[in-house]
């Protein structure tokens, strides 16, 4: 099989990448030119270099591919609002445009759980829950991924473009430190957490979400397949965080949500002078959605795939966190 990996010097890219070639698939990789992407050919994969702007260099990627997989995003990091949809949405345009041109089988598209908006409480979120319906409230990331992810399901209805669009949650594994919470951050030993313990927290380990990928493109799905993805429905920040201090010896403190919400205008401000990385935004609705119980709902990928994640949290912690030793 031959197959092509857009963002293949990215986390999840990479890991998909190893896989691949240990498994004696034919890789090709998309990737901007860097050190990485130089360090892919050694290991057996071929490199186009270039980025999701250049419709000449997608179309040699994907050519004589059977499955692509779009992974290349800008997740966070400075930029204007264009400047994600440039990336996120156009890119992900010419990189469909390009797949059903070449007559790919199948792309499998790394979309997110971003997409999904506050919810009522007790609410599942499965594939057929709307998308945020105020998007333009959310951070520049979620607007983008909303934005592409409707991108690729119109694609799969209107043309002949198999597509599997997969929703992962926070994405972990060696080479990244171990997640804290939507909300939270360490300083030492110590984490901080704002919101209910007895909340759920989405998480995927980084072998098993590239497993889920996989199984995925072998299932004899249907044109367009949806699948929301976790490893675990019902993991809480409690049962997560008491797992987390039997690896890394942390200790978590936790903080009601409410002096976040009242800090309203402040609290963006606050919250970037801390440890927490990335760009985010911190109006009323993203401040609602990050601080409510998301309950993901995962049957539909269960059921059809047979996916199941493979290593458990415990071992997905403890490979994480003494890789960063």
């Amino acid at each position: 099989m031959h197959v092509c990996v857009t963002g293949g010097t990215g986390f999840l890219g990479a890991a998909l990448v190893r896989d691949l070639l240990t498994r004696g698939v034919s890789v090709r990789v998309l990737a901007r030119p860097s050190r990485r992407a130089d360090m892919l050919e050694p290991q057996g994969a071929e490199v186009v270099r270039g980025g999701l702007g250049d419709a000449d260099c997608i179309a040699r990627a994907v050519e004589g591919a059977e499955v692509v997989y779009h992974l290349a995003a800008k997740v966070d990091g400075p930029g204007s609002g264009a400047d994600f949809v440039e990336t996120n949405v156009a890119g992900t345009e010419r990189v469909l445009t390009a797949c059903l041109r070449q007559g790919v089988g199948r792309v499998v598209y790394a979309s997110s759980l971003a997409v999904y908006g506050p919810v009522s409480n007790g609410q599942r979120i499965d594939e057929n829950t709307p998308y945020d319906e105020s998007p333009q409230l959310r951070d520049f990331y979620a607007q983008s991924k909303i934005m592409a992810d409707q991108l690729a399901v119109t694609f799969a209805r209107e043309t002949a473009l198999p597509i599997t669009i997969l929703r992962p949650g926070i994405v972990y594994g060696p080479g990244r430190p171990l997640p804290v919470a939507l909300l939270g951050f360490t300083l030492g030993k110590t984490n901080f957490v704002f919101g209910n313990p007895n909340h759920r927290i989405p998480l995927n380990y980084v072998e098993n979400l590239v497993d889920a990928m996989l199984m995925a493109v072998h299932s004899g799905g249907r044109q367009l397949q949806q699948f929301n993805i976790v490893d675990d429905d019902e993991l809480t920040l409690a049962k997560y965080h008491e797992a987390k201090m039997d690896v890394d010896k942390t200790v978590t403190h936790f903080f009601p949500g409410w002096p976040v919400r009242v800090a309203g205008p402040f609290a963006e401000i606050a919250i970037r002078m801390l440890p927490v990385g990335g760009s985010v935004r911190f109006s009323k609705h993203q401040l609602n959605r990050a601080l409510q119980d998301r309950w993901y709902d995962t049957h539909r990928i269960r059921e059809e795939t047979d996916w199941a994640p493979k290593v458990g949290l415990k071992d997905a912690l403890y490979r994480t966190w003494k890789a960063g030793r």
